[in-house]
């Protein structure tokens, strides 16, 4: 080996290392910044877990709700996350059950038409955009649009949840879909869909 080969080695090392040590600097910032952190949380007859950002400060609450569609009984509880900071960040998870199994409650045209329903509720009017998209392992609906007239965008996303009733006779097969609602920013929402688990409880 060459004398001269160390010295050069050493003139490139020195040379190249600044060049590469903001990248570093910054990757560690960002990690610091983001402080991901996986979060569990029981509401109704489920427990979510969930990914979620310490900068994304939040309250959680619970509700629950009954209605009927002809002889289906249909009952829906649910999570909201409201931003403490921002009264106009919220994000909403609904488990929405059904009295009976039925697959075409949960089709795709139906979870499209539930989105549909929910961006058009949350006056979202422009630059809908629609993807087919896998939800907690299953096959679902994800769309997002702009608010008017805020021009804020609103995320949306539609999909089956796997349900039993626990009834007197026996637990019984039955249907549900995963509703969520959300006016966080891109990253935010994505971080939650791409990381929400819903299992049933009771």
């Amino acid at each position: 080996m060459k004398t001269g080969y160390y010295p050069l080695l050493f003139l490139i090392i020195l040379l190249l290392g600044p060049a590469f040590l903001p990248a570093a600097q910054g990757q560690g910032f960002m990690m610091d910044e983001l402080s991901v952190s996986t979060l569990s949380k029981d509401f109704g007859k489920w427990r979510i877990n969930f990914s979620w950002s310490d900068m994304d400060e939040c309250g959680i609450s619970v509700s629950h709700g009954d209605s009927a569609s002809g002889k289906v009984a249909i009952a829906t509880d649910a999570m909201t996350l409201a931003s403490s900071r921002d009264k106009s960040k919220v994000l909403k998870i609904s488990v929405i059950m059904y009295s009976r199994k039925d697959a075409s409650l949960i089709n795709q045209s139906i979870l499209m038409d539930l989105a549909n329903d929910t961006l058009t509720k949350s006056k979202a009017c422009k630059d809908i955009i629609r993807t087919e998209r896998v939800i907690d392992g299953q096959p679902g609906i994800f769309e997002s649009g702009l608010m008017c007239p805020m021009n804020e965008t609103v995320y949306v996303a539609a999909y089956p949840i796997e349900y039993h009733l626990d009834r007197p006779g026996g637990i019984l097969e039955s249907t549900a879909a995963g509703l969520i609602l959300s006016t966080y920013g891109t990253e935010a929402t994505e971080r939650f869909i791409d990381s929400v688990r819903v299992r049933q409880l009771k």
